[in-house]
């Protein structure tokens, strides 16, 4: 199978948990529905007007941490908008909302670095993201595509890495896996053998909504997440071999 894979980049992130009111929590890495709206937008499809199109049979997505990071809390000041003349601050009322945000762990060096594989079983949406990531044929690029990572006021970019082809090992083994790893496909986690310093934590993330915007019944699942952003050596039941010696496990 043919497969893109891009880097999204930026200063911090909030990738809200869609159950949180008061408190704006936040998930480690996009989860599988933000990064399916992140290519939705670059195709100009109107937003809740794409689940179909994405869905979990039709579209696959893994996703990596590709540097070190780590969360905090900032209560942040929001205005109370109710007509476009609020949209000046000078209303009384400011709510102030304790916000949790995704930073590297040295923010004022490093940048949040998440690595996004993706395929469709339609190749004509394909070849169009693939268009749009690459620049071809015609788009201003300068460190890459502008977006927000997670809310709009996190702003980052996307950088193309290139194509790839993969290939589904569906059969037992030992793999380093660099993608984020659903819980299911884990048969055992062998930290003795990795290279590197692994920080592991399990988060639950969406995977698929429909078209009403609700959680599907296979729509959420756990993950296991690497803080430290390097591979996991894992007993895994089945992972995606691709042609440049990385594995990745898709996020369904």
């Amino acid at each position: 199978m043919r497969i893109l894979s891009f880097h999204l980049f930026g200063k911090m992130a909030h990738f809200r948990k869609y159950y949180t009111n008061s408190s704006s929590m936040t998930y480690t890495v996009p989860p599988r529905t933000t990064v399916t709206g992140m290519i939705a937008g670059l195709l100009g499809i109107e937003r809740d007007q794409y689940y179909e199109d994405f869905s979990l049979d039709s579209c696959k997505i893994a996703v990596a941490n590709r540097a070190p990071l780590k969360k905090v809390v900032q209560k942040l000041n929001l205005l109370h908008i109710e007509g476009k003349d609020d949209l000046n601050g000078s209303k009384e009322y400011h709510a102030q909302t304790p916000t949790e945000l995704v930073i590297p762990v040295n923010i004022r060096t490093d940048l949040l670095d998440y690595q996004i594989w993706f395929t469709h079983e339609n190749p004509k949406m394909y070849q169009k993201v693939k268009e749009i990531l690459s620049g071809d044929p015609l788009t201003y690029n300068t460190y890459g595509g502008t977006l927000a990572l997670g809310t709009a006021n996190h702003l980052g970019y996307i950088r193309y890495e290139g194509e790839l082809e993969g290939e589904l090992v569906d059969e037992s083994g030992e793999a380093l896996i660099a993608s984020i790893l659903p819980v299911s496909d884990v048969i055992e986690i062998e930290s003795g053998l990795s290279q590197s310093p692994i920080r592991l934590i399990k988060e639950e993330l969406p995977i698929e909504f429909d078209r009403h915007r609700h959680l599907t019944e296979r729509g959420k699942k756990d993950f296991i997440v690497n803080l430290h952003s390097g591979p996991v050596p894992v007993m895994a039941k089945k992972y995606v071999q691709l042609s440049n010696g990385d594995k990745i496990m898709w996020m369904e």
